[in-house]
């Protein structure tokens, strides 16, 4: 079964007509946030790498042009770049609309663009959590949080709320395709939607998650507020 990264970067501000959104600005090591975002992955897992930008941020920035660039760099052979014509009200409908416009088939695996972690990979229900307690800094109100029973499996997620020292560390996986798109029409248009909505639904539903613990884990945003 195809198992493939999708990297969703399509949010939209005003502002970002004038300036780069934080992901993109390359660092003093030459690299954009979202590409050292995936670098800890085994890309041997995937058959294909999506970025997923909006069609206004490539007009007005030339961002296929700078993405390229940054995946012969480092050799990303696989990456693909899929544009977007019109900003989505979510991250779960830009990876919808990600999905039916790349074709995508078989299992996928979801990596936010403004972190990076280490952590073995399966094409499996799961998401990927980090210890509150193992990081020097953060602003605990900013994370999300995942729930696990004796037994290693996922029984609660909840955005913005302390219900467990796992926090959701940036990585999301479904097993089934299909699956997730039938779980995503049911609260399509919906604003303030987040993948864990879409997972606690499932998990109402009696659809197993397993924790995968990542080993390591890195902040963008906290390194750039330090």
């Amino acid at each position: 079964m195809p198992f493939n990264l999708i990297v969703p970067i399509a949010s939209y501000k005003s502002e970002y007509l004038h300036s780069l959104p934080a992901v993109f600005i390359k660092g003093e090591d030459g690299l954009m946030p979202c590409i050292k975002a995936v670098l800890s992955l085994d890309f041997t897992l995937f058959d294909h790498i999506f970025f997923t930008i909006l069609r206004i941020m490539e007009e007005k920035h030339h961002l296929c042009a700078l993405l390229k660039e940054q995946f012969h760099e480092i050799g990303l052979a696989k990456a693909e770049i899929i544009i977007l014509d019109n900003p989505t009200l979510s991250q779960p409908e830009t990876i919808y609309q990600t999905i039916l416009q790349a074709n995508i088939k078989g299992s996928i695996f979801i990596k936010d663009a403004d972190c990076s972690f280490c952590g073995e990979i399966l094409p499996q229900n799961g998401v990927v959590i980090y210890p509150l307690e193992s990081l020097k800094w953060v602003n605990p109100q900013n994370k999300s949080y995942v729930a696990v029973d004796d037994h290693f499996y996922v029984t609660n997620i909840i955005e913005k709320k302390i219900i467990s020292h796992y926090f959701l560390a940036g990585g999301y996986c479904f097993e089934d395709l299909d699956l997730y798109c039938r779980y995503y029409q049911r609260f399509a248009g919906q604003k303030g939607l987040y993948l864990s909505h879409i997972i606690y639904s499932m998990l109402l539903d009696k659809y197993s998650f397993r924790p995968i613990l990542a080993t390591e884990y890195t902040d963008f945003e906290t390194l750039v507020q330090l």
